[in-house]
């Protein structure tokens, strides 16, 4: 490790920006959702980002997003060892915050990371948190990085706090092993789509993004690619050690937050409004000034008073019409974005809370009505439904 590297991590240290902190401090698993993801960026310090699930690997995969505001892509998949032919680049040749994951359960947050600290800062607040992180881990190595995230106190922070709360510790069997997951993400960077795994020595590139084609689906159809060969791999060797060639994956956008954006839209239509509606009023028209608003902060990229003054009064007139139904439709946008964090709140909730208690008092009077075994049953069966459900999405 080069000593200006050395130096600025043990610098950091000391400053408190990395706290020295035991490698044995342990990482939670955390759940793949974008309820989490989300809310897990906004306490580390991100400001407008959100996340979005992606259903399907076809060429609809981003009908519902804006793909111009797609920062990164965050891959879950079943891993396996095996080799990988693909070569590694060399990050910092390359201009690429990249590092290894030197602690286990850290990969959704350093995919997460490692996607975020790859956006231009025009495009992306990453808060004081990250921005300082960033400058601090500049000259280190890719493991050096890794072992500076695992060191971050608000990283590690934000992430256990999606720990699962418990009144009892499930003690498994050293011999016993499930299924292994994964993270990794996709960025864009000078043209060129790379992954990122914590777990290799270094980006892999995945190739150059062909003109009129935007990065997001060279990276669906890398995606797609590896999918398409795991399935047939697994076909070949009769599935999984269960039998079972079931294909578990998860795909999520880190994208610009929809919620503050059609916000920010609103207000700049208010703005257009308000100056149309004076125009008009300057001119004798009857007119009702809904908008309350501080012309003096007003976008600049709005149509002025002297622009508005010489068009015709049904042209200015048909310019307050496109506001109200902008307004309208931009306010649809808000109400599903509000009720949709609403509901990850809840979720984050009550994945947060220990519902061991509740359930063994809800059996407890189950049984003494004799009650209880009919509920396991029905709980079962609706159990069942849900799972068949969401294969009957992920199949469509």
């Amino acid at each position: 490790l080069p000593i200006s590297a050395t130096f600025a991590y043990v610098l950091a240290v000391l400053r408190g920006l990395l706290p020295a902190a035991n490698m044995g401090d342990e990482w939670c698993t955390i759940e793949s959702d974008p309820g989490v993801f989300t809310q897990l960026c906004e306490e580390i310090g991100v400001k407008g980002v959100q996340f979005e699930e992606i259903y399907s690997l076809g060429p609809e995969a981003y009908m519902a997003l804006d793909v111009e505001k797609i920062y990164g892509l965050v891959f879950l998949f079943k891993w396996q060892r095996e080799e990988d032919p693909r070569p590694t680049v060399d990050a910092m040749d390359h201009g690429i915050f990249f590092a290894q994951q030197v602690i286990p359960n850290a990969c959704a947050t350093q995919a997460i990371l490692s996607a975020l600290m790859n956006v231009p800062s025009e495009k992306l607040d990453l808060g004081q948190n990250l921005k300082e992180f960033k400058e601090f881990t500049a000259g280190l190595d890719p493991q050096m990085k890794g072992l500076a995230v695992s060191n971050s106190e608000p990283i590690r922070k934000a992430h256990n706090s999606f720990r699962q709360q418990t009144s009892f510790e499930i003690v498994h069997d050293k011999d016993e092993k499930g299924d292994a997951f994964h993270f990794v993400c996709y960025i864009c960077h000078d043209k060129k789509v790379y992954e990122l795994d914590g777990l290799k020595q270094g980006p892999v590139l995945v190739g150059d993004v062909p003109e009129g084609i935007h990065w997001a689906e060279k990276a669906r159809e890398e995606i797609q690619r590896r999918i398409e060969a795991y399935s047939a791999k697994a076909a070949v060797s009769g599935g999984d050690k269960d039998g079972s060639s079931e294909l578990r994956f998860n795909l999520m956008a880190i994208t610009a937050n929809r919620l503050h954006e059609a916000e920010q839209q609103i207000e700049r239509e208010r703005y257009l409004r308000q100056r149309a509606n004076i125009s008009l009023v300057s001119r004798g028209e009857d007119v009702e000034l809904v908008d309350e608003v501080d012309d003096d902060d007003a976008p600049a990229d709005i149509p002025s008073f002297e622009d508005l003054s010489a068009k015709e009064v049904d042209d200015v007139k048909g310019t307050v019409a496109q506001c109200t139904a902008k307004i309208e439709e931009l306010g649809t946008v808000v109400e599903a974005e509000k009720k949709k964090r609403q509901k990850w709140m809840n979720e984050n909730s009550l994945r947060r809370a220990d519902l061991v208690p509740l359930a063994l008092c809800a059996m407890r009077h189950l049984a003494r009505k004799g009650q209880l075994l009919a509920a396991l049953e029905k709980g079962k069966a609706t159990h069942l439904k849900r799972v068949e459900e969401k294969k009957a999405v992920a199949a469509s």
